[in-house]
């Protein structure tokens, strides 16, 4: 292999999220799942903008990041929609695609 060139290693299987409960949900009388709601964990937002999960935490602790759509137990939580709009719109984007 040449220089610069990535190897890609085989990803494991995910395990099933935690379920979390949502204002909605809650007046529902149901918990959904992660998937279901679509909400972003530091993990899922990191690897959507291909950083380290504590690159997410460091812009949030710098209000870099948009408000949590939802916490649980002391965890935050965005929407998938709620990140990929301040992806489209923070600075640096150049127009990057995810």
């Amino acid at each position: 292999m040449g220089t610069g060139s990535v190897i890609h290693e085989p990803i494991a299987p995910r395990t099933p999220r935690p379920a979390v409960r949502t204002a909605a949900a809650v007046r529902a009388g149901r918990r959904l799942t992660m998937t279901d709601t679509g909400l972003w964990s530091y993990k899922e937002i990191a690897a959507h903008i291909r950083v380290q999960p504590d690159t997410v935490r460091s812009y949030r602790k710098h209000g870099l990041l948009p408000s949590p759509d939802h916490v649980e137990n002391g965890k935050p939580y965005w929407f998938a929609d709620t990140i990929r709009a301040w992806v489209a719109n923070r600075p640096g984007n150049r127009g990057r695609r995810g």
